[in-house]
């Protein structure tokens, strides 16, 4: 009888945990909601954005601070999207605004909680059939959900499309899964439309995914481009290109700007004029080119290795958008702070199927969301303005502290991609509670 009565107390523990995060969620977007922060941040670009599209100046989409109507913009930083992807800001512009700002926000919310939700149900299959662990993984989640502050920071510059990005990338990871490469191709190109920096995402998906897949992101991409430049015109589209080519070569500071290549600026910086001659200049010069050949490799490996596996098929498939994920988060030169809300796919994948991995690749999943506070924007921003980076040692810390958790996923996949490899082999891969729950 005593065990019955401990399990019924841990059930009732566990439920009271999840129930107190879930509270604290609920608490956290009403005030982040409720604030007015970052109207004159990102916000305003797709405020702007709409309101130029409205107004018919397309050719202003890439000129910050260029008047709207005669009148002065919201804000006067750049617009990254795609010029297609600016109509769809339009109805922002149809309200004040304060009330476009909390509209935006909102929309946000909704699709941070569809996109966990989701996942929830979606990885809840690797998960023992007992409600002691069905209670312990909710908790967990729910804890995890509150804590990853990735998922904050979009609230603190007004608003993003990342949390709709995110939302697009979960309903992939299922339609991959299950064979709908229509609906999976749709939902990889209108998230590159909206963000263009998702692009290597969508690149290495194309070329390990199979033709049904590149035929239908090839369509999809061919209609996006044929209707934005006909409806458009091909200045706004030269503007962006040329906007993009700049953004691929430059790298935001480290307060901006969670990317590894981050690590590798600072180090140079941190060797100040030591590094200006000779062979030490050249490793410094070559480190960004050998970091991309590293992850090039890695990815490569880890492809070539499950290529050996008798997976089932939704196994591989899933595989195939982990890898994109990563590579992406990985790959990109600049990566916001809110950009590693994507990492969080991944992440709970590996909490979920834990009984694969070690207790060291586990201990990194724990380092990775302890050091997500590094992207706390408002943390960002008091250690930008109070810390003096003058010594070597303080360059290469924060570094270490922004990119931590980049530097902890290339960790675990050189460390424990075997773990990553032997989930793909769980006998849970045969079901799918994502059909079954939208059949009930």
């Amino acid at each position: 009888m005593t065990v019955p009565v401990q399990d019924d107390r841990r059930l009732n523990t566990l439920r009271w945990l999840t129930q107190l995060s879930i509270g604290l969620i609920v608490v956290g977007c009403a005030v982040v909601v409720a604030v007015p922060a970052g109207h004159r941040w990102d916000f305003a670009n797709f405020y702007d954005a709409g309101r130029r599209v409205a107004a018919g100046r397309m050719q202003d989409l890439y000129l910050p601070g260029s008047p709207i109507d005669g009148g002065p913009p919201q804000g006067v930083m750049a617009f990254w999207g795609t010029p297609i992807s600016a109509a769809l800001y339009v109805p922002l512009g149809w309200f004040p605004p304060a009330a476009a700002l909390v509209l935006f926000k909102i929309q946000n919310v909704a699709a941070y909680a569809v996109s966990l939700v989701l996942l929830f149900v979606f990885y809840r299959r690797f998960v023992p059939d007992s409600p002691l662990a069905r209670a312990r993984f909710g908790a967990l989640f729910a804890f995890l959900c509150l804590i990853y502050q990735p998922f904050w920071t979009v609230f603190r510059v007004g608003g993003q499309t990342t949390p709709t990005v995110l939302l697009l990338f979960v309903l992939a990871l299922v339609w991959h899964t299950q064979s709908r490469f229509w609906a999976s191709a749709f939902c990889i190109v209108l998230a590159t439309i909206l963000k263009p920096a998702l692009a290597p995402a969508l690149a290495l998906l194309l070329a390990i995914s199979g033709l049904p897949f590149f035929i239908n992101a090839a369509v999809w991409l061919t209609a996006a481009g044929v209707v934005s430049v006909l409806t458009m015109g091909w200045p706004v589209h030269a503007a962006f290109l040329s906007l993009m080519t700049g953004g691929v070569r430059d790298t935001f500071p480290w307060q901006f700007n969670s990317s590894l290549y981050v690590l590798i600026e600072h180090l140079r910086l941190a060797l100040g004029t030591r590094g200006e001659t000779g062979f030490l200049h050249m490793l410094l010069v070559a480190l960004p080119s050998g970091l991309k050949l590293v992850l090039l490799a890695t990815f490569a490996y880890l492809f070539l290795q499950s290529r050996r596996q008798r997976w089932p098929e939704a196994a591989r498939r899933h595989f195939h958008v982990l890898l994109a994920i990563l590579f992406f988060v990985l790959w990109s030169r600049t990566l916001w702070d809110h950009y590693l809300a994507l990492l969080f796919v991944p992440l709970i994948y590996v909490v979920a199927t834990r009984p694969y991995f070690s207790r060291g690749a586990m201990a990194l999943i724990a380092g990775i969301f302890l050091l997500s506070i590094g992207q706390n924007l408002v943390l960002t921003e008091i250690l930008h303005a109070r810390v003096r980076l003058e010594s070597p040692g303080a360059l290469i810390a924060i570094a270490l502290f922004k990119t931590g958790p980049l530097v902890l996923t290339l960790t675990l996949l050189w460390r424990h991609g075997h773990g990553l490899l032997r989930s793909h082999t769980a006998p849970a891969w045969e079901r799918d509670p994502v059909a079954a729950a939208t059949r009930t």
